[in-house]
């Protein structure tokens, strides 16, 4: 796994501007940068970012600092975590953070706090995740404020366009039917989607799709994956969607 991770590192770090990044950024991470940069190779520019499920602030900082000028709202829902993320976010201007969970109803939520707080959820730990990764463990279960996209957000004037970035792990489907109204004020969606069973009644990435082609997205390429240290295959990716109205990414 060490070695692995510093493969990875290494060759992140031959891409132009990674170096400087991981020595300026108050948080750096590989994926983070590299899902970044791909998105802007993509021809996403968007001038409002949505972060929802940002653990300590790695997407948002590459964002803010990739995205030049754009606005970015940070949410996460463990008050714990979000302290570590806005002392991360601190020297970015252009970063809000918010204290929520975001699914499809607003009031109050259960939320597994796990010794790896990357992987924290409202939804309970499945299987597949339990044996690829026994080091993730729940330690605590807390009550969390809980609301929706709809909620937070259509009575904003946002910049546009809009990038949404969801990984609540597990509960993406629940975002989505939260955002119905806004997402449609939305041009990109990046989502971490899955292809085992990592939650309880998580959705996979066909369903999600699905859903996503009901809102009006179209699934536009994969930007990262990730893999099970136990056997190699491809567990999680993280996907990039387009509105379909209007002209996608090439």
């Amino acid at each position: 796994m060490f070695l692995s991770k510093l493969r990875s590192l290494l060759a992140v770090l031959e891409i132009d501007g990674a170096i400087r990044a991981l020595i300026e950024w108050p948080k750096f991470s590989i994926a983070s940068f590299l899902i970044v940069t791909r998105l802007k190779h993509a021809g996403v520019s968007p001038k409002t970012v949505i972060d929802v499920g940002a653990n300590v602030g790695q997407f948002a900082v590459a964002a803010s600092r990739l995205f030049s000028g754009a606005q970015i709202f940070s949410i996460e829902p463990d008050e714990m975590t979000a302290a570590r993320l806005r002392k991360n976010l601190k020297s970015e201007g252009n970063v809000d953070v918010l204290v929520t969970a975001v699914g499809d109803y607003i009031g109050e939520a259960v939320f597994h706090r796990n010794k790896d707080s990357q992987v924290s959820s409202i939804l309970a730990l499945g299987e597949d995740r339990i044996s690829a990764f026994p080091q993730a463990t729940v330690v605590e279960e807390i009550k969390v404020p809980i609301s929706t996209l709809d909620a937070l957000f259509l009575k904003h004037l946002l910049n546009k366009p809009i990038l949404v970035k969801i990984d609540v792990q597990g509960a993406e489907d629940k975002v989505i039917r939260g955002g119905a109204e806004f997402l449609q004020s939305v041009e990109w969606v990046l989502m971490e989607v899955t292809f085992a069973d990592l939650y309880d009644g998580e959705m996979d990435f066909r369903g999600i799709s699905s859903l996503m082609m009901q809102a009006g997205f179209k699934f536009v390429r994969p930007l990262n994956f990730h893999v099970s240290p136990l056997t190699g295959e491809i567990i999680e990716m993280d996907a990039l969607f387009q509105r379909l109205e209007r002209r996608e990414v090439v």
